[in-house]
């Protein structure tokens, strides 16, 4: 039985969701109750690339380094 792309690719997968689904859920609630929201929200979607690495990049960096 092959494996299906989800079982193959969840272990990045998941957590680069919800880093995505939370960046955006706070750009949102910064939009919507800050009153000048425009650097803050540069900010939060500009650090995404960063927490993209921290949350998603370097779990993957460290379990293939620990396999080898």
């Amino acid at each position: 039985m092959k494996p299906i792309a989800f079982q193959v690719h969840k272990s990045w997968f998941i957590p680069a969701t919800l880093v995505l689904c939370i960046t955006c859920a706070l750009d949102a609630i910064v939009a919507w109750l800050v009153p000048k929201p425009f650097p803050w929200l540069g900010l939060i979607s500009g650090s995404l690339p960063l927490t993209m690495f921290i949350f998603v990049g370097w779990p993957l960096i460290r379990k293939e380094t620990q396999n080898s």
